[in-house]
């Protein structure tokens, strides 16, 4: 029997609960098959810097500098400050699994044996929203710990943002104050000296980002960042961006389901197996469904998201910009509605997954067709949301608090 899942409407609470768990589910259906993950991860990380799909509750990143102050204080040394902080982190798993929020505890399933710790996927964030002073890699702190530690004896902690420090410190001076029982007691709960300090260093250190007008001005998310009530209200620079990231998402949301169509009928005349055919029939279905969609709105200009990559100083790879203006020029010409059966659009998907999968390319490799799961990449592209969607909840909630 096919598992099944089913929506109780009970309380916000457990509407929350739930809408984290299908944006799990959906997380599974992001592959890169069609080589879009550069354009994906520029609109990323300008809209929401210093983020990343791994990330999962926003209190870890005042765990990770709380548990290096500990080791400072301490003065451990350089030699086994790595070890010493993994232990510490490790320690977090329990209190926080116990913890009556428990959802995005990094290392649940794997324990001890726990091989991406919480400091290496929230490093990014605590050097880009200005917590570990350095702005250097988690490596580099770990080889440098002992004249680190050396250069801030007796260096004193400042509340007023006015100070002129005469040592530079390893970490934040505002950054708060661990609570007494942090080891015992761990959980994602941000009290409001807290959020209030992660709000402010989110709006200075990622000015004109949408992460920095979701901290200031928006409230717990409930839906695509696109349609949050704050977007309204956004400088246009930021809407601006949004609305690329929009377009951009729902435009090439069918190529993927062109992918999965393909895949779909390939496999069926080969094995003729009535799952396929139903597949066929779905993805067809699925593909008339983003038609209307897309057909609804106006045209796509590529040139607007060339434009945007050369404004954050890069710029397309040839194959894949070839693949998007190949695809909008399609679309233009024929409808979106015609997209399921033109001929060049269907050489264009199969070709780039070729092109980008060689031997592993599911339409050369038979081994890899019969293991297809009957979706690969599906779904539109959400920037991170998914995972930012849960640290502004946190962040939001805190200042409630």
């Amino acid at each position: 029997m096919d598992p099944t899942l089913t929506w109780l409407d009970f309380t916000a609470d457990d509407r929350n609960r739930m809408r984290r768990v299908l944006d799990l589910l959906t997380e599974q259906g992001t592959v890169d098959e069609l080589g879009l993950g550069t354009l994906r991860d520029a609109l990323s990380d300008a809209l929401f810097p210093g983020t990343s799909s791994i990330q999962t509750r926003l209190r870890y990143i005042l765990f990770v500098p709380w548990i290096y102050q500990k080791l400072e204080r301490d003065r451990a040394k350089a030699a086994e400050v790595q070890d010493r902080a993994r232990r510490a982190e490790l320690a977090l798993i329990g209190p926080l699994s116990r913890a009556v929020d428990s959802e995005g505890v990094i290392g649940a399933r794997a324990g001890g044996t726990l091989q991406r710790l919480p400091s290496a996927v929230y490093w990014g964030a605590l050097v880009r929203w200005g917590l570990f002073v350095p702005a250097k890699s988690q490596t580099w702190y770990h080889a440098r710990f002992d004249s680190l530690v050396r250069g801030q004896t007796d260096l004193p902690r400042a509340d007023d943002p006015g100070v002129t420090w005469t040592k530079r410190p390893t970490w934040n001076p505002q950054l708060p104050e661990p609570p007494h029982d942090l080891a015992e007691a761990a959980t994602f709960e941000l009290s409001r000296d807290e959020a209030s300090f992660l709000r402010d260093q989110i709006t200075a250190r990622c000015p004109g980002s949408l992460l920095a007008w979701l901290a200031a001005e928006g409230e717990e998310p409930t839906g695509p960042f696109w349609d949050e009530p704050a977007v309204e209200r956004a400088p246009d620079s930021i809407r601006t961006t949004v609305e690329l990231a929009r377009r951009f998402s729902l435009h090439l949301e069918g190529a993927p389901l062109i992918y999965n169509l393909l895949l779909a009928e390939e496999r069926h005349r080969r094995q003729g197996q009535d799952e396929d055919t139903e597949q066929i029939e779905s993805y067809r279905g699925l593909l008339a469904e983003w038609a209307a969609a897309e057909d609804a709105e106006a045209p796509f200009n590529p040139m607007d998201l060339w434009s945007f990559a050369a404004g954050r100083g890069g710029r397309p790879i040839g194959p894949q910009r070839r693949f998007v203006e190949g695809w909008n020029r399609r679309v233009t010409d024929v409808g979106a509605v015609a997209i399921a059966d033109d001929q060049q659009v269907r050489e264009l998907v199969r070709n780039r997954e070729m092109a980008l999968k060689t031997g592993r390319s599911r339409f050369s490799n038979e081994g890899r067709l019969l293991d297809w799961k009957g979706q690969s990449g599906v779904g539109r592209l959400d920037f991170r949301w998914f995972r930012v969607r849960q640290l502004l909840a946190d962040l939001h909630r805190g200042l409630e608090a």
